[in-house]
């Protein structure tokens, strides 16, 4: 990935979009499937095992 990605200062930055930005790495550096379903990646592996990834914000 060549370039960073970035939200302006004062952005309205849900967890989905917080998923979505990540969703690209495991894409692109993991074996596997990875699909975002909102503020939650489900990623499987090879094998059928499977992993929820849920982001949510902390203040």
């Amino acid at each position: 990935m060549a370039d960073k990605i970035a939200w302006d200062e004062g952005a309205e930055v849900s967890a989905a979009d917080v998923m979505a930005s990540l969703k690209p790495l495991f894409d692109e550096y993991l074996l596997g499937t990875c699909e975002q379903q909102g503020e939650t990646l489900l990623y499987t592996l090879p094998d059928g095992r499977a992993f929820r990834l849920k982001a949510e914000e902390v203040r």
